[in-house]
């Protein structure tokens, strides 16, 4: 208990200097492990009016309402946070403890058949599906098993000891490993929230687990210095408090600066003609390439273009015209090569700009210019990787 006292004082002085930080949801979470709730949750609710779309936040929120048996308030906040990330094995398996609490059993079965879809090897969730369908199916039956099972543990026989410790040695401690490596998994792919959840849920089984008490304060870190880095990002570029930037009016911004420098030096470089040109058949192919583009989370749309400005194809928002922007393009991709020149840093690989509400990215392939369109969803490492597979796609075609 003293251990988390001082963390609780450790974490509030860090908050206290940052109140921005999301440094409050272990806050909140080490108060519902020293067993004050009622601080806890009024730690979450004050951090959530600033992190409104922070789903560990509501995890842990909806957490401790379960301890404290407000369990419609438990369900809401889980409902938020499953709503967004359908795939979160941790807020399904909390759902369905709560429903077979309720005694909701078809919703808990539906519940823990979702964990077992996402990790069927979870022998803890396949025993409690088996309750609840056997509840489902014979409820006055269940409830007097259930009432027998809880007086079987009370006294337990000494013929089960060797398979209840058996168990205990084996099961629990290959089930560790499988949520560390997901977790390590959802590291990587700086999914943070996701690692987050599965490392408070096995400090809530093990709380003296040093080990993984190491790996949360890193991912807390991982995270912090994300948030930071998209911080600075966004304050970079000058604006006022009601101007929303949007793609179009960067755009715009960026071709006034190109006319300005070529009036004071004009290009000396001639405009290349384009050594090749598009059938139908080849721009309907690239067509397609960038409506799969678009299904990826995060990137609304995408357009190819000669060197000479025309279009080959373009899957774009509805409230951007391609016909408006294919020449700022080309004019973009012309000067940043040019000033890649200048200053002695080869060629031209690509570029992205971030904006208050997404990225642009351009790259040249070949004679053309692709530029690919994401919003606050995507992230520069996953924009990059997509990129890559793109490349890929149309270079095949050439």
């Amino acid at each position: 208990m003293a251990d988390v006292m001082a963390e609780i004082e450790e974490l509030k002085k860090k908050i206290s200097q940052n109140p921005d930080s999301l440094i409050f949801v272990p806050l909140a979470d080490a108060y519902r492990r020293a067993g004050m709730l009622d601080e806890a949750i009024e730690v979450c609710k004050k951090g959530l009016e600033k992190h409104q779309n922070y789903t560990s936040a509501r995890v842990v929120l909806g957490r401790i309402y379960s301890e404290k048996n407000m369990l419609d308030d438990a369900i809401a906040e889980f409902k938020k946070v499953e709503a967004v990330d359908i795939d979160n094995i941790m807020v399904h398996s909390m759902l369905g403890n709560i429903y077979l609490k309720k005694k909701r059993y078809a919703e808990a079965v539906e519940q823990f058949q979702r964990v077992l879809s996402l990790n069927p090897e979870d022998l803890e969730t396949q025993e409690k599906l088996k309750e609840a369908l056997s509840a489902k199916q014979e409820p006055i039956k269940a409830e007097s098993k259930i009432v027998e099972k809880s007086k079987t543990e009370e006294k337990p026989k000494i013929e089960e000891k060797p398979k209840i410790e058996e168990k205990s040695k084996v099961e629990p401690k290959e089930d560790l490993q499988k949520s560390l490596k997901v977790a390590e998994i959802y590291t990587k792919k700086e999914e943070f929230d996701k690692a987050i959840e599965i490392y408070r849920e096995i400090l809530s089984k093990d709380p003296e687990n040093i080990f993984v008490q190491q790996k949360l304060r890193e991912v807390y870190s991982f995270q912090e210095k994300k948030l930071e880095k998209l911080k600075q990002k966004s304050s970079s570029s000058e604006k006022s408090e009601n101007d929303k930037i949007t793609t179009e009016d960067i755009l715009v911004v960026m071709k006034d600066a190109i006319t300005e420098t070529e009036k004071k030096e004009p290009a000396k470089v001639e405009k290349q003609e384009a050594k090749f040109l598009f059938d139908s058949n080849k721009a309907k192919k690239i067509e397609n390439i960038l409506k799969d583009l678009t299904n990826t989370e995060g990137i609304v749309g995408g357009i190819f273009l000669q060197r000479d400005g025309k279009i080959v194809a373009s899957i774009l928002p509805p409230d951007i015209d391609s016909a408006e922007i294919d020449k700022d393009i080309t004019q973009i991709v012309d000067k940043t090569e040019k000033s890649i020149f200048n200053m002695k840093q080869g060629r031209l690989n690509y570029a992205i700009i971030v904006s208050e509400v997404g990225q642009l990215l351009f790259t040249e392939i070949s004679n053309g210019v692709l530029f690919m369109i994401g919003n606050e969803k995507i992230n520069m490492g996953k924009m990059s990787y997509v990129l890559k597979d793109v490349v890929a796609k149309i270079k095949a075609l050439f």
